[in-house]
């Protein structure tokens, strides 16, 4: 029996998609196994702390919760206009964006001008309890953690934008978004960048 074939490490993105094929060479940063004539699709991540790589996002989670997670402090209000400051102007497809700690509390929140005359947006901004719908939103999407594991990312879609929530809670911070709706958009690219940003602005110093 011919035993499938590893070579390593990986170097591959966090959340990249990593091609295993069967019977064929793709170089040193993808997996071979010989035989089968098939192909298949293993996902990897990566932490953005250490750079190591884990075959679910659960693990991921445990590891930077148990190895990483004493050295984060949740964002202050100077940390958190910093971070989306840097956030607004790393992509113009983001109208809008606030950060709340992980009791809803909002810590920072600002729009476009162009996102306030498209949307009557004073209602969310004077309602108090906006910041206790997002974490409602996201109590409800874990009721199914057990199946798929804890959401990236909960999106909606709307006439004129799509919203956004990323739950950061290794950062003990919830980030809310309103997105323009392009075809092209991509998901992943975003809150990638975004997790970045957030992990520079509160890294150890």
């Amino acid at each position: 029996m011919i035993q499938p074939y590893h070579p390593y490490p990986l170097h591959q993105p966090r959340y990249g998609i990593l091609f295993i094929h069967y019977g064929l060479t793709m170089g040193s940063n993808s997996q071979l196994l010989r035989g089968c004539g098939k192909e298949m699709i293993v996902k990897i991540t990566k932490c953005h702390i250490c750079n190591n790589f884990f075959n679910s996002k659960k693990k991921l989670k445990d590891h930077i919760d148990k190895n990483h997670r004493i050295n984060h402090m949740t964002a202050t209000s100077t940390e958190a206009e910093r971070i989306v400051n840097d956030i607004l102007s790393s992509s113009n497809e983001i109208l809008s964006i606030s950060i709340m700690d992980r009791s809803g509390n909002i810590l920072v929140a600002k729009s476009r001008e162009s996102f306030k005359k498209r949307f009557d947006v004073s209602s969310l901004e004077e309602n108090i309890h906006s910041g206790a719908l997002a974490i409602a939103t996201l109590s409800v999407v874990n009721q199914v953690k057990d199946v798929f594991e804890e959401p990236d990312a909960i999106i909606t879609i709307h006439k004129g934008c799509k919203l956004m929530l990323l739950p950061m809670l290794s950062y003990d911070i919830l980030i809310g978004l309103a997105l323009e709706r392009p075809d092209n958009t991509d998901d992943d690219k975003i809150a990638n960048e975004i997790e970045r940003l957030v992990a520079d602005t509160l890294k150890p110093q």
